[in-house]
């Protein structure tokens, strides 16, 4: 009887040490999920916009900060940024969701506190007339032949930062074309570190 009680225990901890890993592994971005943080952002921005509207005025940022350029009023915002957050979560969730993916979901998560913490970063900058940003756009560009900071994650958490300084337009055109550099450089990178590595085994 004793030895069977040991058998049933060790069956019992080979399960708990084959099924801990799924607990992490099965975080998905769901549709509920997405749905909720697609909420919350739009609760956010038309919070936000409410308020100027009563205190003072609905704000208008412009392009290159320079007032003889077009005028983009904040409460575009509103329609722009529910529709730019329900967009960049299908693509992280389709990447989590393919058989054999190797990211996660806190992968994702982390990458956009990477790119929401450079957001804040830059509109302190601007606000408090610190003259870094040339330099923090520096690295910033040197990174993106690292790290793949064209991916949705990194763009979300960039407009979701900036959008409280500069509004919501001027940060999704301005983020949508360093992502498309990042991609760029990225993916450009390695294509030509395999040509290379090619042209060694041949």
């Amino acid at each position: 009887m004793p030895h069977r009680c040991s058998l049933v225990t060790n069956e019992s901890a080979r399960r708990l040490i084959v099924e801990k890993p799924q607990i992490t592994t099965n975080m998905k971005l769901s549709r509920n999920l997405r749905i909720g943080i697609t909420t919350v952002v739009t609760l956010l921005v038309w919070g936000h916009i409410l308020w100027d509207h009563f205190h003072g005025g609905i704000p208008t940022h412009y392009l290159l900060h320079d007032k003889d350029m077009p005028g983009i009023p904040n409460w575009w915002g509103g329609i722009a940024l529910p529709i730019f957050t329900w967009f960049l979560l299908y693509p992280v969730h389709k990447r989590i969701e393919t058989p054999h993916n190797k990211e996660s979901l806190k992968t994702s998560v982390w990458r956009f506190f990477g790119g929401f913490l450079f957001a804040v970063t830059i509109s302190i900058c601007f606000v408090h007339g610190i003259e870094v940003t040339d330099y923090i756009m520096g690295l910033i560009f040197i990174l993106a032949f690292i790290f793949p900071l064209y991916k949705s994650e990194y763009l979300l958490g960039w407009v979701l930062g900036a959008s409280y300084t500069f509004g919501a337009i001027i940060p999704i055109l301005f983020g949508s074309i360093l992502a498309l550099l990042f991609f760029i450089f990225y993916k450009g990178t390695r294509a030509i570190v395999k040509v290379f590595k090619l042209k060694k085994t041949v």
